[in-house]
């Protein structure tokens, strides 16, 4: 089986990090797997995961939609990734002649909620889910199944979520004393609500004082000031992070606060939940696929600020035992997310899909002779 996933990205969001965890996980199980990005991402996408190269997984580059076509030519599955790339990829698969070469949507995110209703990217983004005829939608949590199938009455196969837990782990460390408390600031992101979190994160530093750290990364101090946003020095900036760092802040964090308007699954909550941090999650999404508030999370309605605030309380308030008990439950659910259950749901899924007969298992090799 030969699979090519088609990424127009540079890396470094949950949906890319997703992308190239399962492809590390199906090269595993032996399926010859590439991720393809356009030209002008391709560096920055290389220097981001140089773990494609070392175990072989290539990352060819296109520049338009007939070299994609050329790229694609040879294998039995392009994948789009994004609501944009769909109909790049039905058209490459038109350049390539290779009939038999099928195609599928691996959706990320309800992406005709990024845009106004009626803009043209919201109709491209809507129209996305219908323009593979024929072919395979899948997406990794049920929320976004449901969500496309009663919006465009299109059925969605669901698949396994994977969290790479030789990045997200937790380690041993004091849970008493100062807390530290940490969130992603996204400024030109709305639906990310900048606004709101810095507001929730000044209101905790003026409430909680020294008993509390706060930090927050996935930003610049220009692009927050591009966006009218000038946090307190109570709040301390870390700036843009990669996932090797973002995992140490969530580590060294006992919460993590994500306050969007809505998660399709909430990447950084789980991997929070998998370093020990426990997560503030928004109610509308998908975070329920793991989430259970309360118990290893807190999942509010992000429009109300008392009920952030009190989901904070009761954990920086409350008994260590509870916290503790919290972070236990979230460690044990991340462990349940695993690449390589992501990569094998995936390859059923593909295999399946593609009309590929099952491979006979290896024999094993005879044993040794044993010396006279």
């Amino acid at each position: 089986m030969r699979v090519i996933f088609v990424l127009p990205s540079a890396g470094g969001g949950g949906g890319a990090h997703s992308i190239v965890q399962e492809a590390l996980g199906l090269n595993r199980l032996g399926v010859g797997v590439a991720i393809a990005t356009p030209g002008n991402l391709a560096a920055q996408f290389q220097i981001r995961y140089p773990e494609l190269a070392r175990n072989g997984i290539g990352n060819p580059v296109y520049g338009s939609t007939e070299a994609l076509g050329d790229i694609i030519r040879d294998y039995d599955l392009a994948i789009a990734t994004t609501a944009l790339s769909v109909s790049v990829v039905a058209q490459a698969r038109d350049h390539s002649k290779n009939t038999r070469l099928k195609l599928a949507y691996y959706i990320q995110d309800y992406e005709p909620l990024f845009y106004p209703p009626g803009s043209r990217e919201w109709t491209e983004a809507s129209k996305s889910f219908e323009r593979l005829k024929g072919g395979l939608l899948f997406a990794k949590t049920d929320w976004l199944c449901s969500v496309v199938e009663a919006n465009h009455n299109i059925h969605v196969r669901r698949v396994k979520a994977s969290i790479d837990h030789d990045v997200y782990f937790p380690v041993d460390r004091p849970l008493y004393g100062t807390m530290r408390i940490t969130a992603m600031v996204r400024p030109k992101t709305p639906r990310r609500a900048p606004k709101r979190t810095i507001r929730i994160l000044e209101q905790l530093a003026f409430t909680y004082g020294s008993k509390v750290e706060i930090s927050y990364f996935g930003c610049d101090a220009e692009e927050l000031a591009s966006t009218g946003l000038r946090p307190s020095d109570a709040l301390q900036p870390l700036g843009v992070l990669d996932r090797h760092q973002v995992s140490s802040t969530l580590r060294y964090s006992d919460m993590f606060l994500d306050l969007s308007d809505f998660q399709a699954f909430g990447r950084t909550g789980l991997e929070g939940m998998a370093c020990g941090c426990v997560p503030v999650l928004p109610v509308f999404g998908g975070s329920g696929e793991y989430a259970v508030h309360g118990v290893n999370s807190f999942v509010v309605d992000t429009r109300s600020d008392d009920e952030i605030l009190n989901a904070v309380d009761q954990f920086v308030d409350g008994r260590p035992q509870r916290r503790q008990e919290m972070r236990d439950a979230a460690i044990h659910t991340a462990l349940d997310y695993s690449i390589a259950r992501a990569a094998y749901s995936e390859y059923e899924l593909f295999r399946d899909f593609i009309g590929e007969p099952a491979k006979p298992a290896a024999k094993a090799p005879k044993p040794a002779a044993k010396a006279a």
